[in-house]
C-alpha cells in the first residue's frame, strides 16, 4: 500500500514539474471506434493515475464489505466458542440449566454444533427433562449425520439410565448396523445384557470386549464376575440345584475364585439342600486363603457328621486363635454337634476379643437354654446397649416405695 502511494506521488510530481517548466510533454493520440482522443503525456499520466486510484478505491470498498462480513462471522464464532467453554464449566460445576442455555445460545455459529447439542442433551437429562434431551439428541443427529456414533452412544446411555431397555436395545442395534461400533458401545451392550439377565449373550460378547482397544482386561473381569454373581444369585433364588450347578459351571476360572461368587454359590447350595457341596467349596477356598465372609458362612453348614466341619474349623483356629469370626463359626458348629460347653467357651472368647451383636445373640440364647437366665439377660442387655450405642441410664427401683405405692393403688 505504501509503495503504491509513493509511485503515485512520484508520477504526480513529475507531471506537475513538466507542466510548470513548460517542457515539451509530448503528444499522445488515441483512436478508438472512429473517435480520436488527443492529450499530452502528462495528462495521460494524470488520467491513468486517476483511473488507477478509482479502480483501487472500488476494489477497496468491495474488500471492505467482505472484511466486515468476515469480522462479524469471526465475532460470532468467537462468541460461540466462549459459550461452549462456559457450558462445559457450568456442566462441571453442576449448573445444568445454565449449561443447557450456554450450549445452545450460539449453536448456529458453532464450529461443531453436534458437540453443543450432545452437551445440552446431557444437561437437560440431569434436570429431569427427557423430552428436551431427546430433542437435542435429534438435532445432534441432524447436525452431522456422519458422526452418528456419539449420538447413538449418548442416546443408549440415557435410555439405560432410565431403564428403557427396549429402546436401548434398538439404539445399540442401530449402532452395530452402522458399522461404527466402539468400545463404549460394547460396554453399554454388555450392561444391557446383564440388566436383562441375558447371560448367554453376555458370554458371547466377552471375546469382543477383550479384543476392543481401550477396555482394560480388569474392567472386563469385573464386569463378567458381576454377571456371574448375579447369575448365581438368580439361580440360588430359584432353589433349583440343577440350575445352580449349571450357573457355577459357566463361571470363569477367575470368577470362581472370587469370595463373592463363591459365597453366592455356597448359600444357593445350602438353600437347595446341598450343604455338602457348600461345605466342600468353602473349605477348599479357605484352605488356600482365609476370608472372613466365607469363614462366617462355613459355620452355617449342616452336615450329617457335624464333627467333621468342626475339625476343619478348629484347624484354622489354631492358626488364628483370636479371630472373632472364626470363633463364632466354631461355636455354631459346636452347637450342631451338641458340644454346648465348648460353644459357650468360643462365644465368650469371641465376645472378649470383639463385641458384636451376633455374638451377643448366640451367647444369650445358649445361656437361656442352659437355664442361666440372669446371665442371659445381662448378655442381652449388653448387646442392646451395643446396638443402641449407650446404656440405659435409669434409677434403680426402690422396692419398699414401689410396694407401698402398689398397696395404695389397690386399697384406696
Amino acid at each position: 500500500m505504501k509503495r503504491i502511494i509513493r509511485v503515485a506521488l512520484m508520477l504526480l510530481i513529475a507531471a506537475l514539474l513538466i507542466s510548470a517548466l513548460h517542457i515539451d510533454a509530448g503528444y499522445v493520440g488515441i483512436s478508438f471506434l472512429g473517435v480520436l482522443v488527443e492529450m499530452s503525456v502528462a495528462t495521460l499520466l494524470l488520467v491513468a493515475l486517476a483511473g488507477y486510484f478509482l479502480l483501487w478505491l472500488l476494489i477497496r470498498l468491495v474488500r471492505l464489505r467482505t472484511l466486515r462480513q468476515q469480522a462479524q462471522t469471526a465475532r460470532r464464532e468467537q462468541r460461540a466458542r466462549l459459550d461452549f467453554s462456559r457450558a462445559i464449566l457450568e456442566y462441571a460445576a453442576g449448573n445444568w440449566e445454565g449449561c443447557e442455555k450456554s450450549a445452545t445460545r450460539s449453536v448456529e455459529h458453532a464450529q461443531r454444533p453436534i458437540a453443543n447439542y450432545l452437551l445440552a442433551a446431557r444437561a437437560a437429562d440431569l434436570q429431569g427433562a427427557p423430552e428436551r434431551s431427546a430433542h437435542w439428541l435429534k438435532l445432534a443427529g441432524e447436525a452431522d449425520p456422519q458422526e452418528i456414533t456419539p449420538v447413538l452412544v449418548s442416546k443408549a446411555e440415557l435410555e439405560l439410565k432410565h431403564k428403557h431397555y427396549e429402546a436401548a436395545s434398538e439404539t445399540l442395534q442401530a449402532l452395530e448396523a452402522s458399522g461404527k461400533q466402539n468400545p463404549r458401545g460394547l460396554l453399554l451392550q454388555a450392561r444391557l445384557y446383564r440388566q436383562l439377565g441375558e447371560f448367554d449373550k453376555l458370554r458371547e460378547l466377552e471375546p469382543k470386549l477383550r479384543r476392543a482397544p481401550g477396555i482394560r482386561p480388569a474392567a472386563v473381569d469385573e464386569l463378567m464376575d458381576q454377571a456371574y454373581l448375579e447369575m448365581l444369585r438368580a439361580a440360588a433364588e430359584s432353589a433349583d440345584a440343577q440350575r445352580l450347578k449349571q450357573a457355577w459351571g459357566q463361571a470363569s476360572k477367575a470368577a470362581s475364585r472370587r469370595p463373592e461368587v463363591i459365597l453366592a454359590y455356597a448359600r444357593g447350595a445350602m438353600e437347595s439342600g446341598g450343604h455338602d457341596t457348600a461345605e466342600r467349596i468353602l473349605r477348599e477356598r479357605l484352605d488356600e486363603e482365609w476370608n472372613e465372609t466365607l469363614g462366617a458362612a462355613y459355620g452355617e453348614v449342616i452336615m450329617p457328621e457335624p464333627l467333621e466341619p468342626l475339625a476343619h474349623a478348629e484347624k484354622w483356629l489354631r492358626a488364628r486363635p483370636e479371630d472373632p469370626v472364626l470363633l463364632i463359626a466354631c461355636a455354631r458348629l459346636c452347637l450342631r454337634a451338641e458340644l454346648y460347653g465348648k460353644a459357650r467357651s468360643y462365644l465368650e472368647t469371641s465376645w472378649a476379643v470383639k463385641r458384636q451383636a451376633v455374638t451377643c445373640q448366640l451367647l444369650g440364647n445358649l445361656l437361656e437354654q442352659l437355664g442361666e437366665h440372669e446371665r442371659a439377660v445381662q448378655v442381652f442387655n449388653e448387646g442392646l446397649a451395643l446396638a443402641i450405642g449407650q446404656r440405659a441410664n435409669l434409677p434403680k427401683i426402690r422396692q419398699r416405695r414401689y410396694q407401698a405405692r402398689q398397696d395404695t393403688a389397690r386399697w384406696p
